[in-house]
């Protein structure tokens, strides 16, 4: 999973397993090693509504069940929501068509367009 920051909005990108696991009710989460801390982003199935959190250096972000399976189902890129004074955005990763590292590709969605 990817975490990119701007402002107040938070947008992760999730590959096919990670959507595969969300769908079956597993939160799933990754981290960044910072010096004396790591800051841990987790995605979590379950909640109520979309709400974000942030506590001993997790920021998890709590998404209905039913918005990931119609999402993890269908053809649909992402989804969106709002909590409180954050924008949150899922997509599913798509695998970069020039990239560099093999690896940057693994388990990522097939890319729909055939070139750049």
């Amino acid at each position: 999973m990817k975490l990119r920051i701007h402002g107040n909005a938070l947008r992760l990108r999730v590959k096919q397993g990670e959507v595969t696991a969300l769908a079956a009710g597993t939160a799933i989460e990754d981290r960044c090693e910072l010096p004396g801390l790591s800051l841990v982003y987790r995605l979590v199935p379950g909640a109520e509504a979309f709400g974000v959190t942030f506590e001993g250096g997790v920021v998890a972000v709590g998404v209905p069940s039913a918005v990931i399976a119609e999402w993890a189902g269908s053809a649909e890129v992402g989804f969106g929501g709002v909590a409180g004074a954050v924008d949150v955005l899922v997509e599913k990763d798509w695998q970069c068509l020039d990239a560099k590292d093999p690896k940057d590709n693994e388990d990522a969605f097939p890319h729909p367009a055939p070139v750049c």
